[in-house]
C-alpha cells in the first residue's frame, strides 16, 4: 500500500493526572490558564474547586451544593469565564448538578452568543455538556428504554461519576417547566447547528457539539467526561431513550442536506467531517433503516470508491523526474532488456502482493468511517460494501496494519453465508502468515464468524492445525491445544515454558469448542496432564476456556465429567485465585451430586488455606463448607435447596437478556 505507515492508531492518553499540577506551576509564572484572562483570585478559587472535586464527594447532595456555589460565582461573567481553560473544566464537571435556575441562566447567556461559543476551544466543551444535561433532564426517567436494564446490570465500564450524574438528572424532582426548557434548548442548539452546517462541519470544536446534538435527537446518550476522551470504550455503553418524533425529523435533515453538497465526496477524508458522517449513520440505524441504506450507498458510491489520488501523483512525479542521457546503441539495447525484465518482475510482484485499492483504505478517517458503516449496515448494504470494496482484496487488507481492523469488522457483521464463504476462501491460505505477522485478531474474527454462521467449521480447524504445524503426526496432534492457546507453532512451543495464554488464542479455542464437531480439540484438552490444565485455567484468558467447554451444546456429558474428574486434587489451588475460583464455580455447577461431594471434601480438607485467600473465603461461604463439617448429607440437602432457589433468578436474567436482544435487534441487523 502506497501510504502504509502514514497513520497509526494511537491509544488515548489520560489527561487528568497532571493537569492540576501543571496549572499550579503555570500560575506561579503568572499564566492563569489558556483562553480568556482571569485574575489571580478567580484562578485560585477554581483551582481549589478542581482539587476538591479530585478528592471526591461523600454524596450527591454535596456535589449539588458545590455546583450551585460555583455557578453563583459566574454571574454576569458566564461566557467570559467559560472561555478560560481552568474554569471550563470546573463548569463542565459540575453543570450536571446545578439547580434549574442556574442552568436556565446559562441557557440564556450562552444562547445570545452561540456562534463564537461553538468555535471557542474551551467554552464549546461547556456548551456540549449543557446539551447532554438538557437532554437527560428533558427526557426524564420515564423515557428510559427497557433494553438499557440488562446493559447497565452487566457492564460497569462507564465511570462512576457519569453514572451518578446520569441518575441524578433523570430522577431528580425538576419541575415540568424546567424539563420543557431543557427540551427546547436541545432542539434550539440542534437547529442552530443544522442552519450553520456549512460553517461547522470542518470546525474542530463545533463538530463535537453537532455530534452530541445528533445523538440526543435520536435518544442516544453517550456521556462526556472532563479529563477523559470519548471514543469506542465509552460509546460501547451508550443508552437509548424515547424522544419526541419532532427531534428525529430534525436529525434526518442533516444527512439530506449533506448529500446535496458538492464537497460530499471529500467528507470521509477529513477527521471531523468523517466522524460526523459516522455519528449520522449510527443515529440513522436507530431511527430510519431506509434512509441509512440510501445514505450509506451514497457514501459508498460517491466517496469510498474514489481512486487514490496519491498514487496518480506519484506516477506523474516519476514521469517528470526522468533524466535524458545520450548513450550508444549497444548500451541502449542492454539497458532496455534489463529494464524490461525488472519492470516485468516488479509488475508481477505488485499484481500479486498489492492490488489497486480505492481511496478509502489510504486514510485513517475514512477507514474508521467504513468500520462504523459495516457495524450498522443492513444485509443488502453490507453485501454491497463487501462486493465493491473487499472482494478479491480481503487477504491483502488483512495483512496491513491500517486495514486489518476493517476486515475484522467485516467478519463480525457479515450476514450472507455465500459472502462469508468467499471471504473464508481468501483468508484460509493466509492463516499462518497472519499469525506470523501478529494479526491474530483477524484469525479470531474468522473463527467467530464460522461459529456465528455455522459455516466452514471443519475447514477452520484444519487451517489452524496446518498453521500451527501439528498435522501428520499423532504426537504433534496432541499438542494442538497447547499451540492454539499460545498461537505458536509446534517447533517453538517446546522451548516456551511460560504459563501465559494468548488472548486471541483463548478466544479461538472457545469458538472451536462450540463448533458442531469439536471432538478433536476436546480430546487434546483431556489428554493433557492435570497440572498443566490447572496452570492454564488459572490465567485470566485461560479461565474462560472452561466456560465454553461446560456450556457447549456439542460436548457430551461424559467429556465434561472427565474434565471435572481430571482436575481432582487441584481445586484448592484454583479456589484461592481470582480466575481459578471462576473455573471451580463453573465445574461445580456442571458436576453431578457425587462429584460435588468429592470437590467439597477436597476443599474442606484444606479449609485453612482456603480461608487465607479472599477468593477462597467466598468459595467457602458460598458452598457452606462449615455445614459440610457437621454433616455431609445435611450439607448436600441445603446446597440443593440453595441452588434451587437461585434457578428462578437465572431464568429471569435469561428472559431479560432476550428482551434486550429483541429490543436491539433492529439496530444490530
Amino acid at each position: 500500500m502506497q501510504t502504509e505507515g502514514k497513520f497509526k492508531r494511537k491509544r488515548p492518553k489520560k489527561k487528568g493526572n497532571r493537569f492540576i499540577q501543571n496549572a499550579k506551576g503555570f500560575a506561579k509564572q503568572g499564566i492563569f490558564g489558556r483562553g480568556t484572562h482571569i485574575d489571580d483570585e478567580q484562578y485560585s478559587y477554581f483551582i481549589n474547586i478542581l482539587d476538591a472535586m479530585k478528592a471526591g464527594f461523600e454524596d450527591t447532595e454535596e456535589r449539588v451544593n458545590m455546583a450551585n456555589n460555583v455557578f453563583d460565582q459566574t454571574k454576569d461573567q458566564e461566557v467570559h469565564l467559560a472561555s478560560n481553560q481552568i474554569v471550563s473544566k470546573a463548569l463542565e464537571s459540575l453543570v450536571g448538578f446545578v439547580d434549574n435556575t442556574q442552568l436556565e441562566r446559562f441557557f440564556e447567556k450562552f444562547g445570545g452568543t452561540l456562534r463564537p461559543i461553538c468555535s471557542d476551544r474551551f467554552a464549546s466543551h461547556v456548551l456540549q455538556k449543557m446539551v447532554e444535561i438538557a437532554f437527560l433532564r428533558g427526557v426524564g426517567q420515564s423515557a428510559v428504554s427497557e433494553a438499557n436494564e440488562d446493559v447497565s446490570a452487566t457492564k460497569k465500564a462507564k465511570p462512576d461519576a457519569a453514572q451518578v450524574e446520569e441518575e441524578y438528572n433523570l430522577s431528580a424532582d425538576f419541575s415540568e417547566e424546567h424539563r420543557e426548557a431543557c427540551r427546547q434548548f436541545v432542539l434550539r442548539i440542534s437547529k442552530f447547528m443544522l442552519n450553520n452546517l456549512e460553517d461547522f462541519v470542518w470546525d474542530t470544536c463545533a463538530s463535537h457539539i453537532m455530534r452530541t446534538g445528533i445523538l440526543c435527537l435520536v435518544g442516544m446518550h453517550v456521556p462526556k467526561i472532563a479529563f477523559e476522551k470519548g471514543g469506542a470504550e465509552i460509546a460501547k455503553h451508550r443508552k437509548m431513550y424515547t424522544v419526541p418524533e419532532e427531534w428525529q425529523e430534525v436529525m434526518k435533515e442533516f444527512p439530506q442536506r449533506l448529500e446535496m453538497w458538492p464537497q460530499f465526496p471529500e467528507l470521509p477524508y477529513q477527521e471531523h467531517s468523517s466522524a460526523l458522517l459516522g455519528i449520522i449513520c449510527l443515529a440513522l440505524s436507530v431511527t430510519d433503516k431506509n434512509l441509512l441504506k440510501h445514505f450509506g450507498k451514497k457514501i459508498l458510491t460517491l466517496s469510498l470508491l474514489l481512486p487514490n489520488d496519491e498514487e496518480n501523483d506519484d506516477d506523474e512525479k516519476k514521469d517528470g523526474d526522468v533524466k535524458i542521457e545520450i548513450k550508444d546503441d549497444d548500451e541502449e539495447d542492454k539497458e532496455e532488456e534489463t529494464n524490461s525484465n525488472e519492470n516485468a518482475e516488479n509488475n508481477e510482484e505488485k499484481k500479486e502482493d498489492a492490488p489497486v485499492l480505492p481511496k478509502v483504505f489510504h486514510h485513517q478517517s475514512s477507514v474508521i468511517l467504513l468500520e462504523t458503516l459495516l457495524g450498522v449496515a443492513g444485509a443488502k448494504l453490507l453485501t454491497q460494501l463487501y462486493a465493491m470494496l473487499f472482494c478479491g482484496k480481503v487477504a491483502y487488507l488483512a495483512q496491513q496494519h491500517d486495514t486489518n481492523f476493517s476486515v475484522q469488522r467485516l467478519l463480525q457483521h457479515i450476514k450472507e453465508v455465500s459472502d462469508f464463504e468467499a471471504v473464508f476462501t481468501e483468508l484460509q491460505p493466509q492463516v499462518e502468515q497472519l499469525l506470523r505477522m501478529g494479526y491474530t485478531g483477524v484469525v479470531s474474527a474468522l473463527s467467530a464468524a464460522c461459529l456465528r454462521l455455522s459455516s466452514k467449521q471443519s475447514q477452520m480447524i484444519a487451517a489452524m492445525q496446518s498453521a500451527l504445524h501439528v498435522t501428520g503426526d499423532k504426537e504433534k496432534s496432541k499438542m494442538f491445544f497447547t499451540c492454539l492457546i499460545k498461537l505458536k507453532p509446534f517447533e517453538i512451543i517446546g522451548t516456551d515454558e511460560s504459563s501465559a495464554v494468548h488472548l486471541h488464542g483463548s478466544l479461538i479455542a472457545q469458538h472451536l469448542l462450540q463448533f458442531n464437531k469439536p471432538i478433536f480439540l476436546v480430546n487434546c484438552i483431556l489428554d493433557l496432564p492435570a497440572s498443566q490444565l490447572a496452570q492454564v485455567f488459572n490465567t485470566p484468558n485461560g479461565s474462560h476456556i472452561v466456560d465454553a467447554f461446560m456450556q457447549s451444546k456439542f460436548i457430551g456429558e461424559k467429556s465434561r465429567e472427565r474434565l471435572i474428574r481430571q482436575l481432582d486434587g487441584f481445586y484448592v489451588d484454583l479456589a484461592i485465585t481470582r480466575h481459578g475460583s471462576r473455573v471451580l464455580d463453573e465445574c461445580f455447577k456442571a458436576s453431578q451430586e457425587a462429584q460435588k461431594a468429592r470437590i467439597a471434601k477436597e476443599l474442606f480438607s484444606k479449609a485453612n488455606m482456603l480461608n487465607g485467600s479472599p477468593y477462597g473465603r467466598i468459595i467457602y461461604t458460598k458452598y457452606r463448607l462449615d455445614t459440610y463439617k457437621l454433616s455431609p448429607s445435611q450439607w448436600q440437602e441445603s446446597l440443593s435447596k440453595q441452588l434451587g432457589s437461585e434457578q428462578p433468578k437465572e431464568g429471569k436474567r435469561k428472559s431479560a437478556k432476550k428482551t434486550a436482544v429483541e429490543a436491539f435487534k433492529d439496530i444490530l441487523s
